[in-house]
């Protein structure tokens, strides 16, 4: 799983959705400067990583670490997609925001595949 650390101010902090009974999630998107395009990127942390982004708002600025999930989904038609993500591990803030001592990242541990949703009963459900 490659890693890959993004930095940028912070655009929305989802609220915390509870995907099934032990399956959690929470998106933050990270506007990252980039030219005339700025990129927002969604970035998602799931199960017990959604409280690091309690203490974050729009506007601060942040590094996060990601780890890059690359999944393949077939649909009934029998065609082959495949989807990406990144998954949230740590949030840290930078800037005029930062806290002056100290470390001031939250680590929470690598994901598992227990992190990862389980397949729905229905046939269409894509995998995310």
């Amino acid at each position: 799983m490659a890693q890959v650390t993004i930095s940028g101010t912070v655009k929305a902090v989802g609220k915390t959705q509870e995907v099934s009974a032990s399956f959690r999630k929470r998106e933050l998107v990270i506007t990252e400067p980039s030219g005339q395009r700025p990129q927002h990127i969604p970035v998602e942390f799931t199960q017990d990583r959604v409280s690091l982004l309690d203490d974050y708002k729009p506007g601060d600025e942040v590094s996060v670490m990601a780890y890059v999930n690359g999944r393949e989904w077939t649909g009934k038609d029998g065609v082959t997609k495949y989807f990406l993500s990144l998954g949230g591990n740590r949030i840290e803030r930078v800037g005029a925001n930062a806290p002056v001592s100290g470390g001031s990242y939250q680590q929470a541990p690598p994901p598992t595949m227990a992190d990862m949703p389980t397949g729905g009963d229905s046939e269409d459900d894509l995998p995310f």
